[in-house]
């Protein structure tokens, strides 16, 4: 069975500004932390259904980063501005502009290890 690699580029939940001082309101704050815990556990569903079969990685695209710490192949998405967060499968873009589900990403993953 081979490997798959998933890397997943998020947009800097706290780039907003939604948890400044005077920023904000606590339904906000509590929305974002359920969408991060959401997404925290989809991924680790995914690691401890697929174990060694599946390399998976969360990184945050900001501003404040430069390019070159990104791959080549995530800095052309970067680059020509897709839409956060977007998916690469083994390097090839899978999905943008949203999070996927834990199905929908298993899907993709059993896809490629075939």
């Amino acid at each position: 069975m081979s490997r798959v690699k998933v890397e997943i580029y998020e947009g800097d939940p706290f780039s907003g500004g939604c948890c400044g001082p005077g920023i904000g309101s606590v339904q906000a704050a509590m929305k974002l932390r359920k969408m991060l815990s959401e997404r925290e556990d989809i991924v680790t569903r995914l690691r401890g259904e697929f174990k060694e079969n599946l390399e998976i990685t969360r990184e945050i695209v900001s501003a404040r980063k430069s390019l070159d710490n990104y791959p080549t192949y995530a800095k052309e998405f970067i680059s020509a501005g897709a839409s956060l967060p977007f998916i690469l499968v083994n390097e090839t873009l899978a999905v943008k502009g949203r999070f996927p589900s834990f199905e929908e990403l298993r899907q993709l993953i059993t896809e490629h290890l075939k």
